[in-house]
């Protein structure tokens, strides 16, 4: 076989992969022939942002990474706005991408899709960007790649293929070993952070994507503590909204940011305390009490807050450790926490929640939801419910618009017998619109709500807050359910909440690929 066959096949054969997302071209063709070989399901998007995003959608609800197939040069800088989100929000994903031919690498004399270094292109968004010069790299890459998503922070990783080398006769790959598993944490400092937590009055816990998969053992801590549970974007159902210990993802309002900073003990599990997920002009939280920080990240251990007990270790072996350590005690977590979501509740302009909660109404309880960057999905992160991890896609790290629609296709796909629902914003909506043919390609059920307030109009009220004249913001999709429907979508419209309780309802139970579209007032 050739090396683009043998990529496939030691992929298929060793690492389960059954899906990739990408645009096939003249450069990549062998890596296709090795999806036919190995009977791979290989999804064609319509631009290769679009592969990217989808591949995160995948990768966010199986916890496995989503898999590019990308031409070289254009292939890859189109998708590297997904790839840099899949690396700030933490995600597997791995980018398969040709690149020009060996004699032509670094020569700058004019090869088609020619980039002078394609991996360095991709270093700073990827844990690590490698060109691949022989068959023989190809099986310890591949192992190093996969030790990132199961054992350290998960984030994409890019290979290179020159068109010469992916052509190369090979043999079938063998699998390189690997010992990598989650770190277990060291148990003196399991120790050290039951004796910080045990015994306090006040306690509360913030939880971000890196404790996706804790949930059972992060209750079982809080219970035990009492202690409410404040949740990043991208933590947002690892604990159900409806759990009383559950202060929902409030971790961006100023009154539960001044709870964390006067409480006497924070557990901060698998977050980067960042300036997304804080949202309050770059400040780092001042912590008055004593701060234990879980996180399997260790250079991540001293950013933004210096803790008093560091626990280096996967969250989910660290919490179980935790809990084995710790004595029930009483500290009012559920009325504390209903407190934190009280004072998220008012933070919600009386303008978006009638509309969030008429979302909430048509909402099937198991569905995936997808959120662009538009005002209602602004309002939506807080107050919108999750009851089950691995169900909410939004762009937390890089505050991508576009990102939607992709992320929903390949959720969709991940997982087909769950809803989903996708929001976006008129304006965001067009960035990816064309994905809108594959799900139509691909028999998609799937529901698309698109906010339409003609144009970019936070962006209008940025302007105005700036005392500047307004600029490029007046923008139209003219006719959005006409563009709905001449890509093979049923389309509904709506201009108030309870028009938008019965558009989405009757979508779900409708099926198939279903836009609605909101006339925002003007």
């Amino acid at each position: 076989m050739r090396l683009g066959e043998a990529v496939i096949d030691l992929l298929a054969r060793e690492y389960g992969l059954t899906t990739v997302f990408g645009i096939p071209g003249v450069h990549n063709i062998e890596l296709y022939r090795g999806l036919q070989r190995s009977g791979v399901r290989a999804i064609s998007p319509r631009h290769e942002q679009g592969a990217g995003f989808m591949a995160d959608g995948w990768s966010v609800v199986t916890g496995t990474p989503g898999v590019c197939t990308l031409i070289s040069g254009p292939g890859l800088t189109n998708a590297l706005t997904p790839i840099a989100q899949a690396f700030h929000d933490s995600r597997p994903m791995l980018v398969l991408a040709a690149t020009t031919p060996t004699d032509a690498l670094g020569r700058r004399f004019g090869p088609l899709h020619d980039l002078d270094d394609q991996a360095a292109v991709a270093r700073t968004v990827t844990a690590f960007s490698e060109t691949v010069l022989h068959p023989d790299e190809v099986p310890e890459l591949i192992a190093m790649a996969y030790d990132v998503f199961r054992s350290r922070r998960p984030r994409p990783v890019h290979l290179a293929f020159p068109t010469d080398v992916l052509e190369m006769e090979c043999g079938p790959l063998d699998v390189f070993p690997s010992t990598a598993a989650r770190p277990a944490p060291i148990p003196s400092a399991i120790f050290a952070a039951a004796d910080a937590l045990q015994g306090t009055s006040a306690p509360v816990i913030v939880a971000g994507g890196g404790a996706i998969d804790a949930g059972a053992e992060l209750l079982r801590v809080a219970a035990t503590l009492d202690a409410p549970v404040v949740l990043t974007g991208n933590a947002k159902g690892v604990v159900p909204s409806s759990h009383p210990l559950c202060a929902g993802n409030s971790l961006v309002v100023p009154a539960v940011q001044a709870v964390l900073e006067t409480a006497d003990a924070v557990l901060v599990v698998g977050s980067e305390l960042s300036d997304a997920d804080l949202f309050n002009g770059g400040q780092a939280l001042e912590f008055s009490g004593r701060v234990v920080r879980i996180d399997l990240d260790a250079d991540q251990m001293g950013r933004r807050v210096q803790p008093d007990v560091r626990v280096v270790a996967d969250a989910a072996l660290a919490l179980h450790a935790l809990a084995g350590r710790l004595r029930n005690q009483q500290a009012d977590g559920a009325a504390r926490a209903a407190s934190l979501r009280d004072a998220a509740a008012a933070t919600t302009s009386e303008a978006f929640a009638p509309w969030v909660d008429a979302l909430q109404a048509a909402l099937p309880v198991e569905a995936i939801v997808a959120l662009d960057s538009t005002q209602l999905a602004y309002a939506a992160h807080g107050r919108l419910r999750a009851e089950r991890p691995r169900s909410w896609l939004a762009p937390y790290g890089l505050g991508t618009l576009g990102c939607a629609l992709p992320m929903a296709i390949g959720a969709k796909l991940a997982d087909p017998d769950r809803p989903v629902l996708a929001l976006a914003g008129d304006g965001g909506w067009l960035f990816t619109v064309a994905e809108m043919a594959t799900a139509v390609d691909e028999g998609l059920d799937m529901v698309l709500v698109v906010w339409d307030n003609r144009g970019y109009a936070q962006i209008r009220q940025s302007f105005d807050d700036a005392a500047a004249p307004r600029m490029g913001v007046d923008v139209s999709s003219a006719d959005p359910e006409g563009i709905a429907r001449g890509f093979g979508w049923h389309t509904r419209s709506a201009a108030t909440p309870g028009e938008l309780r019965q558009a989405v309802g009757d979508a779900f139970a409708a099926g198939g690929p279903q836009f609605v579209r909101v006339v925002v007032p003007a």
